[in-house]
Order: structure tokens, then sequence, then C-alpha cells
């Protein structure tokens, strides 16, 4: 099932972190948005859920991941996505 993600990127956003995101999406067909944190939509975002880690990974305005992953703990948190969808 294809899920609409959201990574917030952090002041410095790092390109890995971003190609990991983005390729563990892809390879679970999942589709990832990217926000950057100076636009006024993603602050708001931000304070709403108060946010002080980045990038940070949503889904709705649920909290997945913080921090840089590796590019397995990436797949270890869309896997876990997918197999609580099935229950």
């Amino acid at each position: 099932m294809d899920m609409n993600l959201r990574l917030i990127l952090g002041e410095q956003p790092a390109q890995d972190v971003t190609h990991i995101w983005r390729e563990a999406c892809k390879q679970a067909h999942h589709t990832l948005e990217i926000l950057e944190p100076g636009r006024p939509a993603t602050r708001a975002l931000i304070e709403r859920l108060r946010l002080n880690t980045f990038p940070a990974l949503l889904l709705d305005e649920r909290v997945l991941a913080v921090g840089n992953p590796t590019p397995e703990r990436a797949r270890q948190v869309l896997r876990s996505l997918s197999e609580t969808d099935a229950d």
C-alpha cells in the first residue's frame, strides 16, 4: 500500500540522509515529500508537533523517525509500517 510520507529536513540538510529515505521509500513503494524547514507551512508543522530533532520522517502527523538513519534502519522503519498496516 502506498503511503505518503514527509521528511522534514534540518537547516543544514545532508544529501545522504535525503538519499537514504528516498531509496527506502522507493523500494517500499511509498511516496516521499521533502519539506524545507524555512517554509511557513513547515515551520507551523514543526511547532505543532514540537519537533526539535531533524531530519524527521512523518506519516500524517505521526513522527516515525528522527535523526540520520542507516539505510538498513530506514528500511526497518518502513517495513514496520507495512506490518502494522497488515494487522
